[in-house]
């Protein structure tokens, strides 16, 4: 699977969101967005002819996504690429699944307390004080957390780029140094799986922070963060990512402001 898979949603997001609906990029977007459900069956034909646009807009789009062509692009739709955690969950009704997922919740955080101590936070908080370009890499499904991570920095004058889109035609990484910081954030490790011979090719220090323990995931690194005492390759309810990231992160973001703001 083609890394820039794991933000095409961010991609065709931000575009809806801009909300410039007389853009030609609006209308692409929206039109897959609403035929994902049999987009490997739309040729680039019908495309033009239902969006009112050319082949050389259509390529465009696609390249500005990081594909070459609406072929690569569709045949990149998956499961994953568009992921929906509902599957794997057994409908309950509020006050059960309230219980339930206190529960998970809480269990979690005991776990999280004991892998990710204060001398761990404090070392990644001395790592994105440091004079370089500092660079959290994440897939769809981690961005806003991290992006709201970002945003409280900034009242520390501490300013980081979150790239969770179009990775490999992203020129921050390009520009990448020795001397800069790459951490890659990813609960279940299939981020991290994905993106490896990626984060491998590109520059700078490399640190991640996961909840799979498989040691494959370790030869792009200098340290593994781990999340939890057990591999979380199959969190299935994102449990640790959805609400673990989000409490490592507030912590991160608190301690670097007591220490730097």
């Amino acid at each position: 699977m083609e890394i820039n898979n794991l933000g095409l949603l961010n991609s065709l997001s931000s575009i809806i969101n801009s909300g410039k609906s007389d853009n030609i990029e609006y209308v692409l977007a929206d039109y897959i967005l609403k035929n994902l459900y049999r987009i490997s069956n739309v040729s680039i034909l019908e495309i033009t002819e239902d969006c009112f646009t050319s082949r050389s807009a259509i390529r465009r789009f696609c390249e500005q996504l990081g594909y070459d062509n609406f072929s690569e692009l569709k045949s990149s739709v998956t499961r994953l690429v568009f992921p929906s955690n509902l599957r794997y969950r057994d409908i309950k009704e509020y006050p059960i699944y309230q219980s339930h997922i206190k529960n998970l919740i809480n269990d979690m955080i005991i776990d999280i307390d004991k892998q990710f101590n204060f001398e761990k936070i404090n070392f990644l908080c001395q790592l994105i004080h440091k004079e370089v370009n500092v660079v959290f890499l994440c897939a769809n499904n981690t961005s806003g957390t991290i992006i709201k991570f970002q945003q409280e920095l900034m009242f520390a004058s501490k300013v980081i780029h979150v790239i969770s889109t179009s990775f490999t035609k992203n020129k921050v990484l390009k520009d990448l140094i020795d001397e800069d910081i790459i951490i890659t954030v990813s609960a279940s490790g299939k981020f991290a799986e994905l993106s490896l011979e990626f984060v491998e090719s590109l520059k700078g220090h490399k640190y991640l922070i996961t909840g799979n323990q498989d040691q494959k995931l370790i030869s792009a690194y200098e340290n593994v963060f781990y999340i939890s005492k057990n591999s979380i390759s199959n969190d299935y309810l994102s449990i640790y990512g959805k609400y673990g990231i989000t409490y490592i992160l507030d912590l991160l973001s608190m301690q670097y402001l007591y220490l730097y703001s």
